[in-house]
């Protein structure tokens, strides 16, 4: 009887952990963690397992935490986002940073990403991984 309880006991430890194993989110990491560079037009996105930073053609932001898609890809998490102007910056200067929520959906090398500021949404923005930006700073 030890032994069938044993082998029980092992075959419910490996079934959990075949289960972990091959629990992966779209675009993630074996953490879960959405990561790389996704690039577009208009938006340049570089996501790490601590955060993330995204530049705009007239702007920027940030991303404090790691972002995590859910089975079906989606992910949204807070964040800033910094509007730019053209020409130089002032002495003493304050940035114009806001709060912000990162919205998106990855599925593959692809993910769409809305970015939304106050009453305003930025995007959609068609991000590619490994994919070089096309943006057009301010002036």
């Amino acid at each position: 009887m030890d032994s069938d309880r044993r082998l029980e006991k092992y075959f419910l430890v490996l079934t959990l952990g075949a289960a972990v194993t091959c629990t992966r989110f779209p675009g993630g990491t074996e953490s879960g963690a959405v990561t790389g560079r996704w690039g577009g037009p208009r938006a340049d996105l570089t996501l790490t397992e601590t955060g993330g930073t995204i530049e705009y053609d007239c702007a920027h932001g940030g991303i404090g935490s790691a972002v995590y898609a859910d089975r079906a890809g989606r992910f949204d998490v807070n964040g800033v986002h910094v509007r730019e102007h053209g020409g130089p910056a002032l002495i003493g200067e304050r940035p114009d940073s806001l709060p912000a929520r990162y919205v998106g959906r990855v599925s593959g090398d692809h993910m769409t990403l809305r970015v939304f500021v106050a009453a305003d949404t930025l995007g959609p923005f068609d991000l590619a991984r490994d994919k070089a930006a096309q943006l057009v700073k301010c002036l």
